[in-house]
């Protein structure tokens, strides 16, 4: 009990300022979420990596020592090779699931050909790995990046066993890694299939496309200089940068060729400046049919955060009052204006009937009228960017290039003419992929059928399923409509049901939705879980919308 309750108290400290806000029915502003900086996403990493290695020792002593089946049904179904988000999977070197402790339903299916997202074959990939004594794997899962340990071990029957677990990790170092691992399998894979270097390339570049997540996009250099891709800047394709150097006099692109040349396997970080930030580059190599040598990178601005965020917003507002519109309108859309560039932060200003003045990403917005642009979830942002602004400005969030994005904006006035400026942040942390998970789902269970909405939250690989971070949904008597994919939950009554410390966690739920909005800790699977819930009045009946991770 003192364990619970100590835990309690550390996870709502993640949330204080929610918990003060949350008679408001939509998720509070940014600035309400400060203290979700504590999650110490470094910490949270390396404690997963330990259980997952962990477990699949556990699980390869239980091969080696107990009978096959009674090993494999341990698997499935034991709680001791469960905890938290972690379970055990299990392959023969077929390619055949032969335990998996989160979906029985894969059983007995041969997953050898089975491609993730970006395309790569992760079970081969797998087997490719336990064959070569081991180690961990990347590849994409329910709409983001995991990351798995794998062992071969030959079973007590003599089987030879691929035994696994994995975890989805929270960081942008994480994911930059797990972009460029997923891209190099997906290279690879296409030049064995007989494509060019070039096609295979091609895909790297499409800015909406699966290999952009947020502000984090690919680039790929052949080992002469030549650029083959550039999610970013399309138009760079074909230019060559081996004497690119950062403004310390760095050639980063020799330094990652010369340093590869020096690696058999393996990628590298290199470190530099870029866009007047501190930036960290994680680069592997790759070889075409004709034995030609590139690299696939990816990069991270290593202390963009909320705070420079405002600051950056703050200054371009005293420069607004103080130079006019069409000086700052014009400084703030150069790309290269250092005063108002910080990494991959860049202001935007649009008047309220919507006319974009400037853009600091992409000057060919600039002068027209994004009053009715949607996001990719249907939302009309520069509308809400006006209204926020109107309002006292202040954060809010929409979703831009497969993420979400938050932004602040404030508004500014210049004579008898108003404006919101703005700039915004591509975060990754697992506290706030969480809230922003569940406000998305609020939002389309208020605006679409039931039905519809209960049929979007189930879908294992849909857009409400985040790695392992799920939506569930109660009504306020107790039954479940939704609890991630675990379809045996829909239609049962769960206002009694308890947590493993004993807590009636739904009625929890519940009483926290009632206000609004709030956080919840239970126990599942051995570990403590911070669940974020909202409410939403619908055709006459309150729901309980919410989502939940391990945070320890």
């Amino acid at each position: 009990m003192k364990k619970y309750l100590l835990y309690t108290v550390v996870a709502l400290s993640f949330f204080a300022c929610i918990c003060a806000n949350r008679k408001q029915k939509t998720l509070p502003g940014m600035h309400d979420l400060v203290s979700i900086e504590d999650f110490d996403e470094k910490a949270y990493g390396e404690t997963r990596k330990a259980e997952v290695v962990a477990i699949v020792q556990k699980a390869a002593k239980s091969l080696e020592k107990d009978d096959l089946g009674k090993a494999l049904h341990k698997f499935s179904h034991d709680k001791d090779f469960m905890e938290g988000s972690i379970y055990v999977f299990a392959y023969d070197y077929d390619g055949i699931c032969l335990a998996h402790g989160k979906d029985n339903a894969r059983l007995w299916q041969n997953r050898i050909k089975h491609k993730d997202a970006f395309g790569v074959p992760y079970i081969k990939m797998m087997i490719d790995k336990a064959k070569d004594g081991g180690g961990w794997v990347s590849y994409q899962r329910e709409n983001t990046s995991k990351v798995s340990y794998v062992k071969g071990v030959v079973a007590k029957s003599g089987k030879k066993i691929l035994i696994g677990a994995g975890y989805y990790p929270v960081s942008k170092r994480d994911a930059v890694v797990a972009l460029v691992k997923g891209a190099v399998e997906n290279f690879n894979v296409k030049i064995s299939e007989g494509e060019s270097s070039r096609s295979a390339f091609s895909e790297f570049s499409y800015p909406l496309g699966k290999f952009v997540i947020g502000d984090l996009y690919l680039y790929a250099l052949r080992f002469d200089g030549l650029m083959m891709a550039q999610g970013d800047r399309p138009g760079l394709i074909g230019t060559n940068a081996i004497n690119y150097r950062d403004p310390t006099g760095k050639f980063t692109n020799q330094e990652i060729i010369r340093r590869l040349k020096e690696k058999d396997t393996g990628g590298v970080w290199i470190e530099y400046v870029s866009k007047g930030a501190p930036k960290k580059a994680y680069a592997e190599k790759v070889v075409d049919k004709a034995g030609k040598k590139y690299f696939i990178a990816c990069g991270y601005y290593i202390d963009t955060n909320r705070k420079k965020t405002v600051d950056l917003v703050k200054r371009g507002y005293t420069y607004l009052e103080k130079h006019g519109l069409s000086e700052a309108a014009r400084e703030f859309s150069e790309r290269r204006a250092k005063a108002f560039r910080y990494g991959d932060l860049w202001l935007f200003l649009y008047d309220y009937k919507g006319k974009c003045w400037a853009h600091g990403k992409n000057v060919d917005y600039v002068g027209t009228n994004r009053y009715d642009v949607k996001d990719e979830d249907g939302k009309f942002f520069v509308r809400e960017f006006i209204k926020k602004a109107k309002g006292g400005g202040g954060w809010l969030d929409h979703k831009e290039k497969n993420s979400y994005r938050f932004v602040y904006v404030e508004e500014v006035e210049l004579g008898a003419d108003k404006f919101v400026i703005g700039c915004g942040i591509f975060p990754i942390s697992k506290p706030e992929s969480m809230q922003l998970l569940v406000k998305g789902a609020a939002g389309y269970l208020r605006d679409e059928p039931r039905a519809k909405a209960f049929e979007e939250f189930i879908k294992r690989d849909g857009r409400f399923i985040k790695g392992d971070l799920e939506i569930f949904t109660f009504d306020f008597s107790g039954l479940c409509y939704v609890y991630g994919n675990n379809y045996g939950m829909i239609w049962k009554d769960m206002f009694e049901a308890k947590d493993e410390a004993g807590k009636p966690f739904v009625k929890l739920f519940i009483n926290a939705a009632k206000e609004g909005s709030g956080i919840v800790v239970y126990k599942e699977n051995q570990k403590f879980k911070t669940a974020y819930v909202m409410r939403v009045d619908k055709d006459g009946k309150s729901y309980v919308v919410g989502s939940s991770f391990f945070a320890k």
